[in-house]
């Protein structure tokens, strides 16, 4: 009955009960989610991508470092960016769902030059960014539509040149492009140029061709109606073979043979990208979005800003698309999370192309996943077995195992879960089970100090003492790998922290509890039987 209340008492410890929770909310989470692991593991899918033209090594890191920093932006959680030769890129991620290879191909296939032009001036771009101010805004509903919205800061002298530009100039629109095509022209039908709506031709054509100039370089527009006189005038412009010419994907394959033999590059859009969107709710009437050149938005400039001087913060905002409204939140998040994260990586120096994507084998498989598991498990034995005769306290096998083992559990289900387990998170995991064990021997061997007259409690304040202070300074070692950016390094310096931090405040007081009971127990038997 005795031996009963003292298993009750430890258990009714709130450090265990804690401990006891975290590991049932931890099967739970990896129940409703699952738990996915990496590309070594478990193979995945490949996107390779052609840049348009031969770069030199130093371009293809830039290029590749660019790919990484977008997708870990993004929030992706596995994704191995690699150069193939001087014109390849081979992007790969886990097997998964469809979704995340479309969203992947998304991200991956923009080039990421941001510009705003004010009246046909370059007035802002992605150089003018402050690293590290780009953040995602919360949608805002108004009425039935929803904008979404990203926030950034520039530097002073980009300040200065936006003042200059703006100047004199309340209610004009800053029209806001993504990948603006240089050197382009955009053929299109008299119905997509009125954008669906029961508008004036020559005013909309007024409207886009406003929009579609910045300094020296003007995206002209041509109608389908008219192919046989505009193709003759296409000579009158400054247009080379490397021109590229903008059109919908359902166009004519007689205009599309022209244009071919006149070695125009074809840039094929779906008909909804073709389609314009015109603000037409105020006295200023102008395109506000069009895909087919990558118009994000066109908001009016406020009077404030257009009297010399601007501020460094600004906001690249636009309506969301979709029926509902719902619809429309979703859409807004994931305009806001592709541009966050495109400008977070910076302008890819040259255009990219992609290709197919295809399955790949896993390079180390299941065997692997389970040899390592299998290691796993034996070091640890291995170590238990070691304290059990360092220590001569057969009973504390028990604790040690469970209290590692549901370490392990915590780790493999929230990392899991929430992430992805790849070669470099299993690393760490393993690594942070090799520091539990060392806490628990650090424990241990405070708990058993022959000569020493201070009470369990106090015993185990040193021990804590030590262990913090090591899981503290690993922490602060982990920080650099933590915010480097680079996917590689991430899921060991996260799983590595996760483990001290799971260390110091749930798992090795729970041991403590457990082990100073049994000490305490082994101790009261002994002066028992010796009196």
């Amino acid at each position: 009955m005795k031996d009963g209340e003292e298993r009750t008492s430890v258990f009714g410890d709130r450090r265990i009960q804690i401990l006891i929770g975290l590991v049932i909310i931890s099967l739970a989470l990896a129940y409703l989610q699952g738990i996915k692991f990496g590309i070594e593991f478990v193979g995945g899918t490949r996107i390779p991508i052609t840049l348009e033209k031969a770069v030199s090594p130093q371009v293809m890191n830039d290029i590749v470092t660019v790919i990484k920093t977008r997708t870990s932006k993004f929030g992706l959680t596995q994704v191995v960016v690699k150069g193939v030769g001087e014109t390849q890129i081979y992007v790969e991620v886990p097997k998964s769902e469809a979704s995340l290879v479309s969203d992947l191909e998304r991200i991956v296939k923009k080039e990421g030059r941001y510009e705003g032009i004010i009246d046909g001036k370059l007035a802002i771009n992605d150089k003018d960014m402050l690293p590290g101010s780009i953040t995602q805004g919360v949608p805002q509903v108004s009425g039935n539509r929803v904008s979404w919205s990203v926030n950034f800061a520039i530097t002073h002298e980009a300040a200065k040149k936006f003042g200059d530009v703006a100047y004199g100039k309340a209610g004009y629109p800053v029209y806001m492009f993504l990948d603006r095509p240089e050197n382009s022209f955009v053929i299109m039908d008299r119905a997509t140029l009125q954008g669906n709506k029961s508008m004036d031709e020559r005013e909309a054509m007024d409207m886009l061709s406003a929009a579609a100039i910045k300094d020296e370089d003007v995206i002209r527009i041509f109608l389908l109606e008219n192919w046989a006189i505009e193709r003759a005038t296409l000579g009158q412009y400054n247009f080379t073979n490397e021109t590229r010419a903008v059109v919908s994907e359902d166009i004519p394959e007689s205009v599309l043979e022209d244009l071919q033999a006149m070695n125009f590059t074809i840039v094929k859009k779906t008909r909804a990208e073709m389609i314009p969107e015109f603000n037409l709710r105020s006295d200023k009437r102008y395109a506000e979005k069009w895909p087919a050149i990558g118009l994000l938005s066109a908001p009016a400039l406020a009077e404030s800003v257009t009297k010399g001087s601007a501020g460094q913060f600004y906001v690249i905002s636009g309506p969301a698309t979709g029926v509902t409204l719902d619809e429309q939140r979703v859409n807004a998040d994931k305009e806001t999370r592709d541009l966050k994260s495109i400008l977070s990586g910076g302008a890819l120096p040259v255009r990219v192309i992609l290709g197919s994507s295809t399955t790949i084998p896993a390079p180390l498989g299941a065997e692997f996943l389970r040899y390592s598991i299998i290691g796993l498990g034996c070091a640890l034995f291995a170590v238990v077995l070691l304290v059990v005769l360092r220590y001569r306290h057969p009973k504390l096998i028990v604790p040690i195992l469970l209290i590692s083992l549901a370490e392990l559990t915590i780790l493999v289900c929230i990392m899991g879960s929430v992430g992805t387990i790849d070669l470099s998170a299993m690393a760490g995991i393993i690594a942070a089970i090799g520091t539990s064990v060392d806490a628990q021997i650090i424990v241990t061997d405070e708990l058993t100090k022959r000569g020493s007259h201070d009470t369990t409690k106090r015993k185990l304040e040193k021990a804590f003492g030590i262990i913090t202070a090591n899981a503290l300074i690993a922490i602060v070692a982990m920080v650099p790998l933590l915010f480097s950016g680079l996917i590689e390094t991430i899921g060991f310096a996260t799983t590595l922290t996760m483990g001290y931090a799971l260390g110091v405040f749930i798992t090795r007081p729970a041991y403590g509890v457990i082990a100073g009971r049994i000490l305490e127990l082994d101790e009261q038997s002994h002066h028992e039987a010796a009196n």
